[in-house]
Parts: C-alpha cells; sequence; structure tokens
C-alpha cells in the first residue's frame, strides 16, 4: 500500500491522500503544498517531483525546505459569516500584527448585487474616479466589464457626483469587435442609461493611423504571422486612442475604462515581472488627461455574477477570436493574479495601496507625442525609445503598413 507523508518545518507531519496511478504533483497541488517548498524522498531516495507517479507500494516522504509555516496558507484561521441560500462568498486575508486570518462572510443574491452596488458607489468617491464636473467619455466594448460599467452607473443613479457629461464610445473595426451579441449588449446598455453613444469606424482607425491599407487586413497580417504576440498591444493602443480622441473633439477630461480588480492585478505581475513603467491606479494623468478605473474594486468573476442577477440578457456574449485573444504571456499573468486571489484573498487592496506608495518614489513619469498617431506614451527607462512614435506605430512603419504622409 502507498504512503506519502509531509513533514513540515514547524514539527509536523501528515498523512496525505494519495491513490496508486495519481502524479505526485497532482497530490502536492490537492493539499495546497507547493513543489518549490519541498524535496521528495522515494523509498530513501531523492526524486525530482514532476517524474514521481504514485505506485502500489510507495513510501514517499515530502519534507519541507524552508522554515516558515505553510499552515497559514493551506490552513488559514477562518472566520465565516453565514447565510441561508448563498450565491457568492468574500473572502478578505486580514493581517493583524503578523497573525493572518481569513474572513469569509455569505452573501444571498439580494446582499451581493448590494454589495456590489455599495463597492462601487464608494470606488467612486474614495479612488475620485468620478468627480462633479467631470466630462467622461467611456469605453464601451459591450463586453461584460464595460456593459456592467453602465449598469452599475444605471442602477446608482443619484449616489455618484453631478458629472457635466458622459460619452459612451463603441470603436469597430475588426470582426471580433463587432460580434452580434457583443455589439447589441453595448447598444442596449447606452439605451437603459439614456447617455450619448458614438460609433468609431474602421475608416476613423485607418485615417488616425495613417494606415496603407485597412485596418482589418494589417491585423490579419499581425495574427498569422511571426508578429502575432503584438495582437493585444494594438488593439489596446487603437482603443484607447480613438477614446481619446473623441475626448479632444468632446471637450472631455477623463477617458474611463472597464479594467476589473483581477484584470490591474495581472497588469501590475506584468509589470513587476518586465519592469515596463505603468501609471497609479485607480488613477493615472498622461499628457493632459485623466485615465480612470472605476471597476478596480471588483472582480470580473464578481461583476459576471452581478450581470447574471440583475440584467442576464446582457450576460450572453459570444466568445473571444482571433483579434481579442492575447499572447501566451498574458495568459500567465492572469492565472497568476488568480492563483494569488486564491491564496491571498483581497490581495488587490494591498497591492494597489502599495502601489501608490510605490509611485511616490519614482522618477516622474517622460513622455513623448507620436508623430503618427498623436496619442501622448510613456518612455520606458532602459529601453531605445524612438523619438516620436509610440510602439505601435513604430511597428507599423516597420513592417511597411503606414501611408507615405505618415512622417
Amino acid at each position: 500500500m502507498s504512503s506519502v507523508v509531509f513533514r513540515n518545518k514547524t514539527g509536523g507531519s501528515e498523512a496525505l491522500t494519495a491513490a496508486p496511478g495519481q502524479t505526485l504533483l497532482d497530490v502536492l497541488r490537492t493539499h495546497g503544498i507547493p513543489a518549490n517548498a519541498v524535496l521528495t524522498y522515494r523509498d530513501g531516495k531523492v526524486v525530482p517531483e514532476d517524474s514521481v507517479v504514485i505506485g502500489a507500494d510507495d513510501v514517499i516522504e515530502v519534507r519541507q525546505v524552508r522554515h516558515y509555516d505553510l499552515g497559514v496558507v493551506r490552513h488559514p484561521k477562518l472566520h465565516t459569516y453565514a447565510a441561508p441560500d448563498p450565491v457568492y462568498t468574500k473572502s478578505i486575508l486580514f493581517d493583524h500584527g503578523g497573525t493572518m486570518e481569513r474572513r469569509s462572510e455569505q452573501l444571498t443574491a439580494e446582499t451581493f448585487v448590494e454589495y456590489v452596488e455599495q463597492t462601487f458607489v464608494q470606488s467612486l468617491s474614495a479612488g475620485k474616479t468620478m468627480r462633479a464636473g467631470d466630462h467622461i467619455v467611456i469605453g464601451l466594448s459591450g463586453g461584460r466589464d464595460s456593459v456592467a460599467y453602465l449598469k452599475l452607473l444605471e442602477r446608482t443613479r443619484g449616489e455618484w457626483p453631478d458629472v457635466a457629461g458622459m460619452t459612451a464610445v463603441t470603436i469597430t473595426g475588426l470582426p471580433d469587435w463587432e460580434e452580434p451579441a457583443t455589439f447589441q449588449a453595448a447598444l442596449d446598455a447606452c439605451a437603459l442609461l439614456d447617455i450619448d453613444h458614438v460609433i468609431v469606424t474602421a475608416e476613423d482607425v485607418e485615417e488616425r493611423f495613417k494606415l496603407r491599407g485597412r485596418f482589418v487586413d494589417a491585423m490579419n497580417r499581425v495574427v498569422a504571422g511571426e508578429h502575432r504576440n503584438m495582437n493585444m498591444v494594438i488593439g489596446h493602443q487603437v482603443l484607447r486612442r480613438m477614446l481619446e480622441q473623441e475626448a479632444e473633439r468632446r471637450g472631455a477630461g477623463v477617458v474611463a475604462f472597464g479594467f476589473n480588480a483581477d484584470d490591474l492585478v495581472a497588469s501590475m505581475v506584468t509589470w513587476f515581472t518586465t519592469g515596463f513603467r505603468m501609471g497609479g491606479i485607480p488613477v493615472r494623468e498622461i499628457g493632459g488627461l485623466r485615465y480612470v478605473f472605476p471597476l478596480y474594486r471588483i472582480t470580473k468573476k464578481e461583476l459576471t455574477l452581478y450581470l447574471e442577477l440583475v440584467a442576464p440578457e446582457l450576460n450572453r456574449q459570444g466568445a473571444p477570436g482571433r483579434f481579442t485573444t492575447g499572447p501566451d504571456e498574458r495568459s500567465m499573468a492572469y492565472a497568476v493574479a488568480d492563483h494569488l486571489y486564491d491564496l491571498w484573498p483581497g490581495i488587490d487592496y494591498y497591492v494597489f495601496t502599495a502601489l501608490d506608495n510605490v509611485q511616490k518614489s519614482l522618477l516622474p513619469l517622460v513622455d513623448d507625442e507620436c508623430r503618427v498617431c498623436g496619442g501622448t506614451y510613456v518612455l520606458m527607462e532602459g529601453m531605445p525609445n524612438p523619438a516620436g512614435l509610440c510602439d505601435v506605430c513604430g511597428f507599423f512603419q516597420r513592417q511597411e503598413m503606414l501611408r507615405a504622409d505618415a512622417g
């Protein structure tokens, strides 16, 4: 009969549930034990965890190598506030003088909706993502995040500042951006809130970026070639620049994006692993515009459940296509962010505050204006930044996709 025993660094040992045919990595993951934290011995000999398949008569000993209490994550102190028929549990890991405690509150459908809406309202005021007198341009893709943003505005009307105006902008030009269910969701959301809705066409994009041919043809070349990793980079820059253009036309000083909490945590994972500069959360000011993230305290899971409860018709959207699928490193950053939320519930409350403190000690952001698209972009320290060319227009130039008059 096989035996797998875990010996921790606090003097304890534990028999791990394992069955013949299971991989040791699967056993460790099931029990919340990182392979990087242990050395494994099978029948007294050291073996790499990723090569072990549990045999019927194996005697396996897993020893923790670093002295810390892994039980803080595996078996945290837990205080749960129960509710009848819950649809969601909100958990936060609190640090009280070095002692960690996980507090969880079960929420019914009614209390969950109230929680999301009050979190949104508090985020608008505490995060200063909406101020009295602001004229705001909102990026409205029709995806769940931007639709949920408008639905939250509609249902909490009267609880947020009296703004000067709001304009929703939907950018078309690629098949993924015009998927029928997604596009209809954008139209429905604007109608419910009764705000201006502007459609930006492919021709508008081609003119702004001085493209030699059609935007969709340029992006087909990108996703089919060796530079397909630029797919999302280009998409995001195009969306941002077209929102800025509409803001300039309307004299608006604020551009709002529907990025949620785990979107922003994933961005921080990328920042920490690349060193590329990023602005503040939930507000950053670059080039005379104020960029805000009003959903920064609400996760994707929470937004999706919120729509399911208050507007299920807006939650029925198509799958992402070839132009809205990012490279592997994007998926890696999102997966790491999701794992972080599992290991440290409420980690966003900690890292956003930390980022705010870090921003105060960093050198001031240095920006430049792209001579092609006219957008303001941040210069990266230690990088060969071309003068007067953003990353995307520089890429288009190297691929000979720009018109002769693009400079």
